[in-house]
């Protein structure tokens, strides 16, 4: 194999590594965007609570609250567990892209030195 031909594989593997490795990212950012949006509404049940502990009309406020709350992290908990066969799929995509990608850099390091080698036997 030659080396132009080596470089060229090991730039293609470089790009489907990139983009596996977005893809991954951008799975994971959703992951932790609902992780946040289920710590948020549980914080924000806690404080409606709290300010329904004074007024009558508060603690009725805060009781429809989280009954919303309650069906939202429901919501919530069904994409998350949803997702995360996605987010394990890709990760073995993105290991396998990587290791190509390796694999690709370890031929053309033996190639390169398979040439030098029989550079200085030459002279």
């Amino acid at each position: 194999m030659k080396r132009k031909d080596l470089q060229s594989l090991n730039d293609i593997a470089s790009m489907i590594r990139d983009r596996e490795m977005a893809e991954l990212a951008k799975l994971n950012l959703r992951r932790l965007r609902l992780e946040a949006e289920r710590q948020k509404i549980t914080q924000d049940v806690q404080a409606a609570w709290k300010s329904g502990s004074d007024n009558l009309m508060s603690a009725r406020a805060a009781e429809s609250f989280e009954k919303w709350a309650q069906m939202r992290q429901t919501q919530i908990n069904d994409l998350m567990a949803n997702l995360q066969p996605l987010i394990e799929a890709q990760k073995q995509r993105t290991a396998t892209a990587t290791g190509r990608h390796r694999n690709l850099g370890k031929i053309a390091h033996q190639l390169l030195a398979k040439h030098q080698k029989t550079k200085e036997n030459r002279l």
